[in-house]
């Protein structure tokens, strides 16, 4: 396993798709991850270190587990079979529980916990950085990891307050396979 950097969530064009990028520290990969436009949401609002005024999913979840007396010790991205992306929590208790990575990676940011890929997984469906469109501060981010800056912090809060559930729709074209919108599939 290849602990991984979470680079943050893009949204793909032409495929207007919402993609969270993991990249490789130090490395020339990045293992970009096709999600849902809510956990995209999910995961970028927890790498703003924004905190809802009331618990999301997913820090709902993570409190739980801390009131429970378990910590998520480390998510880790494992497989992809038919195009779907597999990831699984591992807990404190040496419990590990099936996971959407994007469900993970949410969660993995919120407990302050490594999010490690397989290596066979990497090398499958990694793609280089050159290839993978990324600005500089991407593959600066990759190189050497940091908190984001002050005004990068206030621009995305700004953003956040403007955010109407709507913009976050799934038109109809857009479903998963399973064919349920609420629910889709990371690819």
């Amino acid at each position: 396993m290849r602990e991984m950097v979470v680079l943050g969530v893009r949204v793909s064009v032409p495929g207007n798709e919402v993609v969270v990028v993991l990249g490789e520290p130090g490395g020339t990969r990045v293992l970009p991850i096709v999600i849902g436009p809510r956990e995209g949401a999910a995961i970028a609002s927890a790498q703003a270190g924004l905190v809802p005024p009331r618990p999301l999913t997913h820090d709902l979840l993570v409190s739980v587990l801390e009131h429970l007396g378990v910590g998520v010790k480390e998510v880790r991205v494992t497989q992809v079979v038919h195009g779907i992306f597999h990831a699984e929590l591992v807990l404190s208790g040496g419990q590990v529980i099936d996971a959407r990575p994007s469900d993970a990676i949410a969660i993995a940011l919120r407990a302050h916990c490594p999010v490690l890929c397989d290596e066979t997984l990497l090398t499958l469906a990694g793609v280089p950085m050159e290839e993978a469109g990324l600005d500089q501060a991407d593959e600066e981010a990759v190189q050497a990891p940091a908190a984001p800056a002050p005004e990068v912090m206030e621009e995305f809060r700004t953003f956040l307050e403007g955010v109407e559930p709507d913009d976050f729709a799934i038109k109809p074209q857009e479903g998963n396979a399973a064919g349920s919108p609420d629910e889709p599939e990371d690819r």
